[in-house]
């Protein structure tokens, strides 16, 4: 599975990936548009792909480089095996009825 963002003026580093004409990847700090690149593998994850390439674009402004790879396997590996304990706490609404204004 791979999938990049390439700028306007570059070129895919791997050759044979698809692109999609009509989605592009946009700076929304400094308009950059990158198109993306993508395997057959990828094409599920296309939307998928497409968030983390705008999110990843931003993040980076000003430095936008030519290629922007992304890895959603390198993304899935790297949190396996980790455990992700989520604290909440809770309040019981009931003992603030009781209560006299």
């Amino acid at each position: 599975m791979y999938a990049e963002a390439v700028r306007d003026d570059a070129t895919p580093s791997k050759p044979g990936l698809r692109v999609n004409q009509g989605h592009r990847v946009k700076c929304s700090e400094c308009d950059v548009t990158y198109l993306l690149h993508y395997d057959d593998e990828a094409d599920a994850l296309f939307i998928f792909c497409s968030i983390l390439a705008d999110e990843i674009v931003t993040a980076r402004h000003p430095d936008h480089a030519p290629n922007v790879v992304l890895d959603p396997v390198a993304l899935d590996r790297t949190q396996q095996g980790k455990t992700r304990v989520v604290w909440s706490s809770r309040i019981s609404l009931s003992t603030l009825l009781k209560k006299n204004p």
